[in-house]
C-alpha cells in the first residue's frame, strides 16, 4: 500500500466584511486571507483493490467526528463522485490546528486531500485546476483559499480570490480560549445586528498597508465584523483582545468567527514572553508565521 503524507496549513482573516446576505442563505463577504505554517497532516492510503477493508477516516484529536460529515470524508466523495478516484482508503488527520478557532482547519484538510489524490491524475495543470475549482466551494467555503496557499483577497461566498503582495512576514501568535464558536451561530447573530454599529475595515488601505510594510496602517485598517456577535456570544474574546493591546500588541484580532484571536509581530520575544502569559492563564498557544 502506498500512502501519501500531505500538510493543511491554518489561515487567519486580517479583514473580514459582510456585504449581505443572499436568497440562498449564504453571505457575501470581503476578506483578506493569509496562510500560515501551523498544520495539520494527514496520511493517505490507498487500499488494493482486491483487499475487504472499507474507507475509514482516523483522527488523533477525539473531539473530531470522524463520519461522512467530515470535511475530509466530503473531499474524497466527490472526488469519487467526479471519478478522479476510486476504490477505498485510510485517511489519518494528525490534528494541530484547534477546532472552532477560525483558523479553517476543517476546510484545510479537504483542501489537501483534493491536491493530494488529484495528484494522481495525468491531467494537464490547467484541467487539474479547472476541476478542483469547480468541486472546492461545493465543500465550503474557505476551501477555494485552502488549495492556494496563497495571501489572497476573498470575495463572493469564497470563490473570487485575488492574489495579495506582502513585503515582509510576520510572526504570528495564536491563542484561543477553551471554548469554541459555531460559524453558523456566528453569522445567524451577526445578521441581527444594527447596521450603525458595524465598523467595516478598509480592506485596500489595509492590502496598501500589507504591500509597503506599513505597520501603523495595517493596525489601523484590520477589522472584522463577525467579532460582534462572537464577542457577545463569548466576552472572554474582547478580554483576550484587550490583554494584548495591554501587553504592546498593537497588531491584533479576531480570525474568521473565533473564537481564536491573534497578535502580529516581527518581535520574537515579545510574542513568547505574550504566549507564556496567557499559557499560564489556560488559554491553547501557538506561535507560528505567515506561509508566503
Amino acid at each position: 500500500m502506498h500512502t501519501i503524507i500531505v500538510r493543511a496549513y491554518a489561515k487567519i482573516n486580517l479583514a473580514i466584511d459582510v456585504l449581505g446576505k443572499r436568497e440562498n442563505g449564504y453571505h457575501d463577504i470581503d476578506m483578506v486571507t493569509i496562510p500560515l505554517r501551523l498544520h495539520d497532516s494527514i496520511e493517505i492510503t490507498q487500499f488494493p483493490a482486491n483487499s475487504d477493508y472499507d474507507t475509514y477516516l482516523y483522527c488523533d484529536d477525539p473531539t473530531i467526528v470522524c463520519d461522512e460529515s467530515n470535511l475530509v470524508y466530503k473531499a474524497l466523495n466527490v472526488m469519487r463522485e467526479n471519478q478522479r478516484v476510486n476504490g477505498e482508503f485510510r485517511m489519518m488527520v494528525h490534528k494541530r490546528i484547534p477546532v472552532e478557532a477560525g483558523l479553517g482547519g476543517g476546510s484545510a484538510d479537504a483542501a489537501a486531500v483534493i491536491r493530494a489524490l488529484d495528484s494522481y491524475m495525468k491531467d494537464t495543470d490547467e484541467n487539474k485546476k479547472a476541476f478542483e475549482d469547480k468541486i472546492a466551494l461545493s465543500i465550503g467555503s474557505d476551501v477555494p483559499f485552502c488549495l492556494y496557499n496563497k495571501p489572497m483577497r476573498v470575495k463572493g461566498t469564497g470563490e473570487i480570490l485575488e492574489p495579495i503582495k506582502i513585503k515582509k512576514p510576520y510572526l504570528v501568535l495564536i491563542v484561543k480560549p477553551n471554548i469554541g464558536l459555531s460559524t453558523k451561530s456566528v453569522y445567524e447573530a451577526y445578521d441581527l445586528v444594527p447596521e450603525e454599529e458595524i465598523v467595516h475595515p478598509n480592506i485596500p488601505a489595509l492590502i496598501e498597508a500589507l504591500e509597503k510594510d506599513d505597520e501603523e496602517g495595517i493596525q489601523k485598517n484590520m477589522g472584522n465584523v463577525l467579532s460582534i456577535p462572537a464577542i457577545r456570544a463569548l466576552p472572554l474574546i474582547q478580554d483576550l483582545l484587550n490583554e494584548m493591546e495591554v501587553m504592546g500588541l498593537k497588531i491584533h484580532g479576531m480570525s474568521g468567527t473565533g473564537s481564536a484571536c491573534f497578535a502580529l509581530s516581527k518581535d520574537k520575544r515579545l510574542l513568547e514572553r505574550a504566549q507564556s502569559i496567557f499559557q499560564k492563564k489556560g488559554y491553547s498557544c501557538y506561535l507560528t508565521e505567515f506561509a508566503l
